[in-house]
């Protein structure tokens, strides 16, 4: 899993490329929960995303519930079709309320 940071003013984008699962959870929540604590809003950009499973999953939403925690919005973006499927699979796409935008590849 590689994590790759762009900052556009107040706002930090963290694109997330490889497998999200079981393998990679410690060391992304390693890398981005400190991102969490020294910022106010912070983007997941998810279109790298080419696996995710219930590690991955609730790594999402630990993340989103700690950002809560710390005063910081946490937003998902750019959900990759791997994503999709297991947020629609697992019906947590209302627990994270980002607008899911499908590109015309991953349209059903």
């Amino acid at each position: 899993m590689d994590l790759h940071e762009t900052r556009n003013g107040d706002s930090l984008r963290i694109s997330l490329d490889g497998a999200l699962d079981i393998y990679a959870v410690t060391t992304v929540l390693a890398q981005i929960r400190p991102l969490l604590a020294s910022n106010h809003q912070v983007e997941l950009d998810l279109r790298g995303v080419e696996e995710l499973d219930g590690a991955g999953l609730q790594l999402l939403m630990a993340l989103k519930s700690g950002a809560l925690a710390l005063g910081c919005k946490l937003g998902i973006s750019g959900h990759s079709s791997a994503v999709i499927q297991a947020l629609e699979l697992c019906r947590l796409l209302p627990f994270f309320g980002d607008p899911v935008l499908l590109s015309q590849e991953g349209k059903r």
